[in-house]
């Protein structure tokens, strides 16, 4: 009852905020809001995979590479989002501290390898290192002021959703439940906040 409850809470935020980014897309005609619109499609494709299934036969997928692939590519667009927007002028060498990302990433993907097949677990790695370290990067040429301060709500909201995540998964590692007590239900709970949070952080950026 519960995941279900947590499944549909995502499902009807992801895609409300799915439609508010196409449309905000289709007038202001930035690749901005559609790259955002479809991260949230994406994501919100493999959650109504995931919840159906577990609808109709009242547990959880035993081969869940169908939603892992939405998902997948839901950071696949939320890393390109973060790669358009950067700014290429003045690049300069990454601080030594951005090192830590790859290091945390890695160890984490090596750690989730003793759960589940490799593969998948390579690919989120290679994709959250990415999102993380142009969300890290760019709020430290923020703070230099190298880009603009209308950045900075992206690149936080880019690098909660990826902790919220990791949260979330190595929760669901440690602990076993389907009770309100269940830690992975709160942190995907505060995942479905990220995605409502990420529209005010898209809307500053391009309005400014």
């Amino acid at each position: 009852m519960i995941e279900t409850l947590d499944n549909s809470i995502q499902l009807i935020l992801t895609g409300l905020c799915s439609l508010i980014a196409f449309v905000r897309a289709v007038r202001e005609h930035r690749r901005e809001w559609l790259l955002l619109g479809l991260f949230f499609v994406t994501f919100f494709l493999g959650d109504l995979y995931w919840t159906l299934y577990y609808i109709f036969y009242s547990r959880t997928l035993v081969y869940p590479f169908i939603p892992n692939l939405s998902w997948y590519t839901s950071y696949l667009f939320l890393a390109i989002l973060l790669l358009l927007v950067k700014d290429k002028k003045g690049e300069d060498k990454a601080p030594i501290m951005l090192y830590l990302i790859p290091a945390f990433t890695i160890a984490m993907c090596a750690y989730y390898m003793t759960f589940g097949d490799y593969v998948s677990n390579l690919a989120v790695a290679v994709l959250m290192t990415v999102i993380m370290w142009n969300a890290a990067k760019g709020l430290i040429r923020v703070r230099k002021q190298e880009e603009g301060a209308e950045k900075l709500g992206l690149y936080m909201m880019s690098l909660l959703f990826c902790i919220v995540e990791y949260a979330m998964w190595t929760s669901s590692c440690i602990w076993e439940g389907n009770t309100i007590l269940y830690p992975y239900y709160w942190f995907d709970f505060l995942l479905s906040i990220c995605f409502v949070l990420f529209i005010p952080a898209v809307r500053k950026m391009v309005d400014e």
